[in-house]
């Protein structure tokens, strides 16, 4: 019985090992708030928060990157958002090795247009060289009509979702 009983608990902890490496996620990255261009000023502090938590979780979620928390890494670049989002890498990095990852996701909102239009600039930046491992825009035009007053929750649905999406796939394809 007791021989029984020590296989059972020995499978046990062998599966449990098992299934946490097969869960296994990406390098450790961070996703830090994207600045606003002036194209973008009718961007909402909720709609900026969305693009940060949506983007971090869809990436999350591809099993390629393991994002850090986002209310620590909001927290940690505040003070520094635009040099983060600018065009050196030193800030990013800088940022980067602050929270101990290997990636930091930057961004600007070029254009966000309540009528139905958006487009984002995003990169990733690798902490321990410095370099831009992936670049890009995407913008999106709302496929549907706009109805109301182009809400934040509406705009979000309608032209940042797929923003996002597009985001996640362009930069993913790169790992």
């Amino acid at each position: 019985m007791k021989n029984i009983f020590t296989a059972i608990v020995i499978g046990i902890a062998l599966a449990g090992i098992s299934y946490s490496q097969a869960s296994t996620k990406g390098p450790k990255t961070a996703v830090v708030e994207f600045s606003v261009a002036p194209g973008a000023s009718s961007m909402t502090e909720q709609a900026k928060f969305g693009l940060h938590s949506q983007l971090s979780a869809r990436l999350n979620n591809t099993r390629k990157f393991d994002v850090y928390d986002t209310r620590h890494t909001r927290r940690a670049s505040q003070s520094d958002l635009a040099a983060i989002n600018g065009t050196s890498t030193a800030a990013a990095v800088r940022i980067g090795k602050q929270l101990g990852v290997a990636f930091v996701v930057t961004g600007t909102v070029l254009e966000y247009d309540t009528k139905g239009t958006g487009k984002v600039r995003a990169r990733v930046v690798e902490v321990a060289t410095g370099k831009v491992r992936y670049s890009g825009e995407v913008s999106e035009t709302a496929t549907m009509r706009m109805t109301g007053n182009g809400s934040a929750p509406e705009m979000q649905a309608k032209v940042m979702k797929p923003i996002i999406d597009k985001l996640t796939a362009a930069m993913t394809a790169e790992f």
